[in-house]
């Protein structure tokens, strides 16, 4: 009989999905060791940018996760993942060293396996790492991203896979995927047919259900001879996940195919998870409706969850249409990229200014301009003529022209030496991918902050007393607070800073001045001091939302009279950054 086997995504792409990157490691290690007894040929796990979100939002070491899974399921092969361009975010930035060390130590920690998020626009790029990859002994994956456009033939497919075959020396095997989920049956067939026509790799398949037809393409999938699918336990399988084990293996059984898998376990390891969403209140997958829409705009699952929210935060909810419907434009402008990571962000970012900012292309991100510049690859057809020229004659654009990150040739030893000479190598993965951040409890100890400017009208000092800094950071169990000091006085009680900024959030007026950073982020920079003149158009700050940075700029000449922001903050899109006078 015909044999599958099953990569299981439920704690990777299926609770990005779903759960939005809120799965805790305690939700994991109690279900780990039986997880590992269903015969998976491989569990997949988080990748650099959700290394973000364990640090920040759940407080966790997200190298400790990686240990904790290898420990309790030593017998399975553990995926972990890369992207050979930047590991945090997608502005590029990453130096080369650090995406070679975060393969050598994702390995030490516990990974046997890669999945390469790769579109071959670099193969010698692709390449280099991949041979890092095989020499820590690890399997190397590549990924097809598919998409559905005018544009993308099957002979541009054809030639993916041949790009791909000619590198087999350090690839072992192709993951066909379709992360918006936008194919077909009939599509399945035709593209497993020119893939397995053009290579000779093994091949995986891994399709999203946002259309319903995910689970008809895996049955799809393996009668054109795709061997290894990807998929979830019930609970975290369809909606804009993937489809569900127990359903897929079903379905398959009736086929005359088999899988190793222990079902018993398999039902076990469904119904943890299950208690977990009812536990912690998450969304439970379930099938969705047929949406011909979906097919224009391709939006994928985890970015639409993103784009609503930052929607919210705005008062613009209503508007998600109108905002779709020009990510269909963007695209087409852009040349028809792959919805998946990073251009659909880059898309859905520009759509998103077009829509918000009320006139198309008033507001160019960055990364739009990188990607007209081809850093991120060329286009499958060249952009729209009158868009690139909008784009060329920005002056933000001749900054871009023979552009190379800061640092991207320094060496381990150099950075360690710049940003903390006695990180460990996890460490500084951490400290570079998340800045702001103490990786450490003792460093975070350390840290002091910069006294906060006085604030105009403040009540003199008690006569005598020494001119003590008002502004600490505190340690509170590994988590680091900014804590401003006031002094208590005989006469009227004070406001402290909290409370007056808690009472400015609730009244919904901003004191005179004030610059919002208008949509919820993480803060990456902060470009003024308390005191700096700047000048319309200066950047104030630089926040990372939608997984991509965004400059936060003067809307008018001043002076910098106080900074709430600093860098490391989570912040809403109503949070003040800066007063001006």
């Amino acid at each position: 009989m015909n044999r599958i086997e099953l990569v299981d995504q439920t704690i990777r792409d299926a609770q990005q999905s779903l759960w939005g990157l809120m799965m805790r490691t305690d939700h994991i290690t109690p279900i780990a060791e039986m997880m590992g007894k269903v015969g998976y040929r491989a569990v997949a796990t988080v990748g650099s940018q959700a290394f973000t979100i364990e640090v920040r939002n759940h407080h966790e070491d997200p190298w400790e996760r990686i240990r904790s899974l290898a420990r309790l399921m030593p017998g399975t092969c553990l995926r972990g993942s890369y992207q050979t361009a930047s590991l945090s975010a997608f502005d590029l930035s990453t130096p080369r060293s650090i995406i070679e060390l975060w393969i050598q130590r994702s390995v030490a920690n516990g990974i046997k396996s890669f999945w390469i998020c790769d579109y071959q626009e670099n193969m010698e790029r692709f390449c280099h790492f991949a041979e890092i990859a095989h020499a820590q002994g690890a399997e190397v994956v590549t990924a097809l991203m598919y998409t559905s456009s005018p544009v993308h033939t099957d002979e541009h497919w054809a030639q993916k896979a041949r790009m791909i075959e000619d590198a087999k020396y350090c690839i072992d095997r192709i993951m066909v995927e379709d992360a918006s989920g936008v194919m077909t049956p009939e599509r399945t067939r035709q593209l497993i047919s020119i893939v397995r026509r053009n290579t000779t790799l093994p091949l995986e398949f891994h399709c999203h259900c946002n259309s319903g037809l995910a689970p008809l393409c895996y049955l799809e999938a393996i009668q054109c001879g795709v061997t290894t699918l990807h998929t979830a336990v019930a609970p975290l399988a369809n909606g804009t996940s993937l489809p569900p084990a127990e359903t897929v293996l079903k379905n398959a059984r009736r086929l005359g195919f088999v899988a190793d898998i222990d079902e018993d376990a398999l039902a076990a390891v469904s119904a943890h998870f299950r208690k977990v969403a009812a536990a912690e209140n998450l969304p439970v997958g379930a099938p969705r409706e047929y949406d011909l829409f979906h097919f224009d705009h391709q939006v994928p699952g985890g970015m639409m969850t993103n784009l609503t929210r930052q929607l919210r935060e705005v008062g613009m909810e209503r508007r998600v249409d109108e905002i779709l419907a020009e990510v269909i434009q963007v695209r087409k402008e852009f040349g028809y990229p792959v919805m998946a990571t990073p251009y659909s962000q880059i898309v859905g970012a520009q759509a998103f200014e077009n829509v918000v900012s009320g006139e198309r292309y008033k507001k160019i991100p960055d990364e739009t301009v990188k990607y007209a510049l081809e850093y991120y690859g060329k286009p499958v057809v060249p952009l729209d003529p009158e868009i690139m020229d909008r784009i060329m004659s920005l002056p933000r654009t001749k900054e871009f022209l023979n552009w190379r990150p800061d640092g991207f040739l320094k060496s381990v030893d150099e950075l360690r030496n710049e940003i903390g000479p006695d990180l460990s190598d996890d460490d500084l993965i951490l400290k570079i991918l998340i800045p702001g951040k103490p990786p450490k409890r003792s460093e975070a100890a350390q840290q002091a902050a910069a006294p906060s400017a006085k604030a105009a009208g403040s009540a003199a000092p008690v006569p005598g007393s020494l001119n003590l800094p008002d502004r600490f950071d505190v340690d509170v169990d590994g988590e680091l607070f900014s804590v401003r000091i006031s002094p208590v006085w005989e006469t009227a009680p004070r406001v402290s800073a909290v409370e007056k900024v808690e009472a400015e959030k609730k009244s919904g007026e901003l004191p005179p001045g004030a610059v919002a950073c208008g949509m919820a982020g993480l803060i990456l920079s902060i470009g003024v001091k308390v005191g700096d003149q700047v000048g319309e158009g200066d950047l104030l700050a630089m926040v990372e939302a939608m997984k991509m940075r965004r400059r936060i700029l003067a809307p008018r000449a001043g002076v910098i009279k106080e900074i709430r922001a600093r860098e490391g903050d989570i912040v809403d899109s109503a949070d003040v950054l800066v007063v001006m006078a």
